[in-house]
C-alpha cells in the first residue's frame, strides 16, 4: 500500500473530497482529509498534500482568487462599495445612527471589509452598506463615506465606531454636520491596558451610561478623587463622544459597536472565500434576513413595532406597581409599593 502512495496526488485526492466541500455541514480541514484517506483507502498522506487537495477542490468549486478578481470589473479601481436597494430604502425607517467597523479578509490577497450597520424600528440589526479596500487608511475611509453619502444621503446622523483615526478622518471630511461617537467597550479596554483599578472602571461604566449630566458629573468627580491620572486620560477624549448624557445627538442604547461585530461573526467563514464568492454569500444572507423580517411585519397589526409594543407593556405593568400620593399641590409624588 505504501508503494502506491506516490500515485495519490493532491489532484486525485481532491476528487474524493469535493463533495464534502460542497456540503456546508462538513468542516473540511487537512486533518479531516488525512483521516478520511486513511480510513477509506488505507493511505497515509502528509499535511501539505491534504492542504493542497483542499485548495484544488475549493478552486474547482469557487474559482481561484485570480479568476475572481478578473471577473470583478470594479477591481480595475482601487476600492469597491455596494449597498442593496432594500438597505437604502429601509434606511428611511431606521434610527439615525450608523455603526462602522472593518474586518480583515483572509483570502489570498487579504484586504479589509468595511461594514455599516444601523437599527430598525423593531430594534433589529439593519445592514446598510459594505466596502472593500486594501487597508484601513484615510483615503479608503474618505472614499467609503463619500459613497455611503451618495447612497443614503446626508442628514443629522450619529456615527459610532472604535477609536481608529482614519474613520474619524473620513466622517469629518464627508459628514460635516454629523456627530461621531466612540465605543465605550474599546475605551474600557484601553483603561484595562493601563492597569486601572476595577473600582475606577466600574465608575467609568456608570458615568458613560447615565442619562443626566448631573449624574455624569458625580461619577467623574468620584473618579477624580480616586485616580486623577485616569480622570485626566478620560477627559482627553471629549465626553460628548463617549458619555450618553453629554451626546448632542440621540444615542439611544448604542454605547458599543457590538451590532457590527455580530455581522463580522456571521461573515467569519465568508471572509476566507474569494471576493466574488464572499459577495454572493453576503447577498444570500441579506436576502434571507429581509425576507424573514418582511414576513414578520406583514403579520403585525399594531401602530408600533412588536419590540415597542413589548416595551410599552413592560412599562405599563411597572406603573401598576407604583403608588400615587395625592396632594393639594399640582405635583403628586410617586413611590414604589413596599410589603406584601
Amino acid at each position: 500500500m505504501k508503494a502506491d502512495q506516490r500515485h495519490a496526488t493532491s489532484k486525485l485526492i481532491s476528487d474524493y473530497i469535493i463533495d464534502n466541500l460542497r456540503n456546508p455541514r462538513f468542516k473540511v480541514t487537512p486533518a479531516f482529509v488525512m483521516a478520511e484517506m486513511q480510513k477509506l483507502h488505507g493511505l497515509d498522506i502528509g499535511y501539505h498534500k491534504a492542504w493542497r487537495a483542499i485548495q484544488r477542490a475549493s478552486a474547482l468549486i469557487r474559482g481561484t482568487p485570480e479568476e475572481n478578481y478578473e471577473l470583478l470589473s470594479s477591481y480595475l479601481l482601487l476600492y469597491m462599495f455596494y449597498a442593496y436597494g432594500s438597505s437604502i430604502t429601509g434606511w428611511n425607517y431606521c434610527r439615525l445612527m450608523i455603526a462602522v467597523d472593518a474586518t480583515f479578509l483572509k483570502s489570498k490577497y487579504h484586504g479589509v471589509l468595511m461594514i455599516s450597520v444601523s437599527k430598525d424600528a423593531n430594534n433589529q440589526i439593519f445592514p446598510l452598506a459594505f466596502g472593500i479596500a486594501e487597508s484601513e487608511n484615510n483615503n479608503s475611509y474618505e472614499w467609503y463615506f463619500s459613497e455611503l453619502h451618495n447612497a443614503i444621503g446626508s442628514c443629522d446622523n450619529f456615527f459610532l465606531s472604535d477609536r481608529h483615526q482614519s474613520i474619524a478622518h473620513g466622517i469629518t471630511k464627508v459628514y460635516t454636520e454629523s456627530h461621531h461617537g466612540i465605543c465605550i467597550y474599546h475605551l474600557e479596554q484601553n483603561l484595562k491596558q493601563r492597569k486601572v483599578k476595577s473600582e475606577v472602571i466600574k465608575l467609568f461604566q456608570s458615568a458613560a451610561r447615565v442619562y443626566m449630566c448631573k449624574e455624569f458629573d458625580l461619577y467623574m468627580s468620584e473618579i477624580a478623587n480616586v485616580d486623577k491620572k485616569t480622570f485626566d486620560y478620560l477627559m482627553e477624549e471629549p465626553p460628548e463622544r463617549w458619555a450618553r448624557s453629554c451626546c448632542p445627538r440621540r444615542r439611544y442604547d448604542m454605547l458599543t459597536i457590538n451590532i457590527v461585530e455580530l455581522i463580522n461573526y456571521v461573515l467569519l467563514e465568508a471572509r476566507e472565500l474569494p471576493i466574488l464568492r464572499m459577495m454572493d454569500f453576503i447577498q444570500v444572507k441579506l436576502q434571507c434576513w429581509f425576507y424573514e423580517k418582511r414576513n414578520e411585519t406583514e403579520g403585525t397589526f399594531y401602530d408600533v413595532s412588536c419590540w415597542v409594543e413589548e416595551e410599552l407593556k413592560k412599562k405599563i405593568d411597572l406603573a401598576f406597581t407604583l403608588n400615587l400620593s395625592r396632594r393639594e399641590t399640582s405635583r403628586s409624588p410617586i413611590s414604589a409599593r413596599t410589603g406584601a
